[in-house]
Parts: C-alpha cells; structure tokens; sequence
C-alpha cells in the first residue's frame, strides 16, 4: 500500500520502534517514534496521524492502555486507530491478574491487537486494513 499516511509508533524498544518504522517506511508510510506515553502524548500534540502503534507495557505495566483510554475519551484523539501490540498474555501470567485489574473490565481501545514477538510485516498489513476500515485507504 503507497499512502503518505501518518504512523506513529509508541514503543519502549527502541530496537523494536527502528524495526517497525523501516518496514512502514518502504510501504511509504511516514512515520514517527515515541518511546513512551508522555513522548506519545507530546508527539500527538505536535501532529496527528493517521494510525498509532501502541505498545502495551512501557513505564508502567498499562502504560499503553492508559494512553489508549486516554485518547478514546479524548474528543480530538478518539478517532484515531490504535494497533496495541505488547507481550501482555505472557506478563498477566508472570506478575498474575490482579495487577491488570484495572483494565480487565474495560473495553478495548484497540483495532487490533499483536502479542509480541510480532511479525512486523504482518503488523504494516494492519495499519493498511485499519486505514481502509476508517475511510482512508
């Protein structure tokens, strides 16, 4: 997909982030990091895009479901997909249930969900979709 659409990737590794943004830079997306909420945040200020990757667990465990409420109730942020991708199945299990409590009962602010290790050309795959879904593909 050639689009000029924006994607800005929310992710705390950094490895990860670089991966990501070359694979949706040679599918012509342009595309921008933040290595945590408060850059995420900051960097949606600055200028919206059209999709956001978000990652699950950053400073804090729901780092990026906090985020994601966040822009949800947003009315200038709310429309904008979020492609969550996190390790999350495998840290509930580790740190166990109760410490996602807070976000077990809410609905997903999500279009999609990736657990990690993803793969990244399926991960461009979504944000073509997901475009499409919301009239801009």
């Amino acid at each position: 997909m050639s689009s000029g659409y924006s994607v800005l990737i929310v992710e705390d590794d950094k490895d990860l982030a670089n991966a990501t943004r070359v694979v949706l830079e040679s599918k012509k997306f342009k595309v921008r990091t933040a290595n945590n909420g408060k850059e995420g945040i900051q960097a949606l200020k600055d200028e919206k895009p059209d999709v956001l990757i978000l990652d699950v667990m950053m400073t804090t465990p729901t780092e990026g479901f906090d985020m994601a409420h966040y822009l949800k109730d947003n009315p200038e942020y709310k429309d904008i997909p979020i492609i969550m991708v996190t390790g999350f199945p495998q840290q509930m299990a580790e740190m166990g249930p109760e410490k996602f409590q807070n976000i077990l009962g809410d609905d997903w602010p999500a279009a999609r969900f990736f657990e990690k290790p993803m793969d990244i050309e399926k991960l461009a795959v979504a944000v073509g979709e997901v475009l499409k879904e919301v009239g801009k593909g």
